[in-house]
């Protein structure tokens, strides 16, 4: 037995020899006599041998660079990869699929690159998210993620809806002097108030209070008992506001304020629990067209301007205004002490040209967003742009051109913007979601026309915000934009379940 092993041994050793001397003496050929070589191999081969021969070459000539490849190496090339051409390349075969789904940081990575802020979660399959983030993305830019509904609000009126705001699942609606309140569920009304003025604008907070700002200049505050189909409303206050028309109010339950706005040139901040008046602004040189509280509590205070403040924001046609005062007071109110306050103004130019200015101003991680235009004819482009001011410091943080007309800037995060056009007689989307470090138009979709309640656009509200920080927050039948029309009519958009549409 020993003796045939060596003799085995030999000859494979003999063997390699004779093996290793061809191969040198092959390389040394001219290609022609290589291929001339081949030829003759293959015509003395017989059958089976032929037939291992061709698979032994495919697998050569076929080989997969992908299977072959490090998976640190493979990692390293994917990272230069686009999520979609990522996503196609899966559908190649099994073992692609297998290999390009595990790399879990690849795919995290693309999440971001997509405007999903959520970078720290163990436990999400960031390949699925992002599969479902870039259907979403087409949805969104073919118009298909847009559910659109018209509720006939004609309890209300049969003209103009003159206010709109939406809270938790809510809308609220006012025309003339009533008030009408949905469940967005199904729609149905659940709620009507009737007020003694006419409405020019109101807010909703937690559902529990609703503050109306009227024509006549007067406030009006309502406790909301709400349950799963009814609704009542109990009247806890009204007051004299304004000596004009109330174009803005809103309010914070937490630090018991009210602040309105008006065409008498003040802003005025009132205690919500009492109606008394705290405090009159009177340093604006037009109408206070829009105002906002911002209390410490909020992701609003992220700079050390306010740090232990409570502040505010003004706007008017040329100026936008933050004021700020302490938290803490000597005697003891739950507002802080506003004796300082007008002494405490950062104070932006808006720089209007003719008048002209664009509603929507919002205030975002310590940073002022507004648009930025000028008047163009008709059938000119547009050239506004998204401009962002530090609070702190008063510097340009960034502009971002749209190269479009702008008729308000809706509400904008840390990715996307919520920008509304003028409205156009064609299909083209006139609700527009942009891309906030680029500029780039993501989507969007066609609303019709709405009329013009307030300078800042009374009868349009925004919904949940969430998915302005990243798309992974995106709910389907989260209401994203609702506006007031002629007709006693509001039409509400809302997140369609795409995959539902896709599948459908």
């Amino acid at each position: 037995m020993d003796n045939l092993l060596k003799v085995k041994e030999k000859r494979d050793d003999d063997f390699e020899k004779w093996l290793n001397s061809v191969s040198e003496k092959f390389k040394n050929l001219s290609e022609d006599q290589q291929l001339t070589t081949f030829r003759s191999l293959l015509e003395k081969s017989s059958p089976s041998q032929r037939y291992c021969l061709s698979n032994e070459i495919n697998k050569i000539l076929s080989q997969d660079i992908v299977s072959s490849l490090p998976t640190e190496l493979l990692e390293q090339i994917c990272h230069y990869i686009d999520a979609k051409s990522l996503v196609t390349a899966c559908g190649v075969c099994k073992e692609w699929n297998g290999l390009i789904s595990s790399l879990n940081e690849v795919w995290r990575r693309k999440c971001h690159e997509l405007g999903i802020g959520r970078l720290k979660d163990p436990d999400v399959n960031w390949k699925t998210l992002c599969v479902t983030t870039l259907r979403q993305l087409e949805g969104l830019r073919t118009g298909l993620s847009f559910q659109h509904q018209d509720i006939r609000a004609t309890c209300l009126t049969l003209e103009q809806i003159t206010g709109v705001d939406y809270c938790n699942g809510y809308l609220i609606a006012s025309a003339d002097d009533q008030v009408g309140i949905w469940l967005t569920d199904d729609y149905e009304l659940i709620g009507l108030i009737a007020v003694n003025k006419r409405i020019s604008c109101l807010k909703v907070e937690d559902l529990k209070t609703i503050v109306c700002g009227h024509s006549t200049g007067h406030i009006s505050i309502w406790c909301l008992k709400v349950s799963e189909y009814c609704c009542e409303a109990i009247c806890l206050n009204e007051f004299y506001a304004h000596t004009g028309v109330i174009m803005s109010v809103c309010l914070c339950t937490d630090i018991d304020l009210i602040l309105s706005g008006g065409t008498d040139f003040t802003a005025k901040i009132w205690c919500l629990s009492t109606g008394n008046l705290v405090k009159c602004l009177s340093n604006h040189t037009h109408w206070v067209i829009q105002v906002a509280l911002l209390p410490t509590m909020t992701e609003y205070n992220d700079t050390t301007l306010f740090k232990g403040k409570h502040s505010l924001m003004t706007k008017t046609r040329d100026h936008v205004r933050v004021f700020s005062w302490p938290t803490s007071s000597q005697d003891g109110s739950v507002y802080g002490d506003m004796s300082e306050i007008e002494n405490c103004v950062v104070e932006i130019a808006l720089n209007p040209i003719q008048n002209f200015y664009t509603p929507g101003c919002h205030v975002h991680n310590g940073n002022i967003a507004y648009i930025k235009q000028s008047m163009v004819k008709d059938h000119e482009d547009g050239n506004a742009e998204i401009v962002l001011d530090n609070i702190a410091t008063g510097s340009r943080v960034c502009e971002v051109h749209l190269k479009r007309k702008v008729r308000k800037l809706l509400a904008i995060g840390e990715r996307f913007a919520l920008v509304l056009l003028p409205h156009s007689l064609s299909d083209k989307h006139n609700l527009l979601v942009v891309e906030v470090t680029s500029g780039l138009i993501v989507g969007g979709c066609h609303l019709p026309h709405s009329s013009s309640t307030t300078p800042d656009l009374a009868q349009v509200a925004v919904g949940e915000t969430g998915w302005l920080n990243g798309l992974e927050k995106l709910k389907p039948r989260d209401v994203v934009v609702a506006l007031g029309m002629l007709n006693g009519q509001i039409r509400v958009v809302t997140w369609r379940d795409i995959m539902d549409k896709l599948t459908g």
